[in-house]
């Protein structure tokens, strides 16, 4: 439990839109495979349907060069050394809370 939360039912709900949240985008994930089967048949591979409008994304992955991949190792590595010594400027912190199954107790 939350020491300084005044209201437990605030973190109850709150798992609660986590959990349907991530049932939701399952459900999405498994009805996307036909939905965009189908906008590939249509003219342009775009429809319009109850005051949307669908159109096919797309997003490419690349394989980059060894010589490529070495000057990126490179770059994280002074990234990291300037973060460090205080070279780079912190522009924003942001946090978030993050939500896992607890370990089950022993006894």
């Amino acid at each position: 439990m939350l020491r300084y939360l005044d209201d437990p039912n605030l973190l109850t709900r709150y798992l609660e839109i986590k959990a349907e949240i991530k049932r939701l985008q399952e459900e999405l994930e498994t009805l996307q495979p036909e939905i965009l089967a189908a906008l590939w048949e249509e003219p342009e591979q775009k429809a319009e349907y109850g005051g949307y409008l669908l159109t096919v994304g797309t997003r490419r992955t690349y394989a980059y060069s060894e010589r490529v991949q070495a000057l990126e190792e490179e770059l994280r590595a002074l990234k990291k050394r300037e973060e460090q010594d205080g070279t780079a400027t912190l522009v924003r912190h942001t946090s978030f809370v993050v939500v896992r199954t607890a370990p089950a107790r022993n006894g």
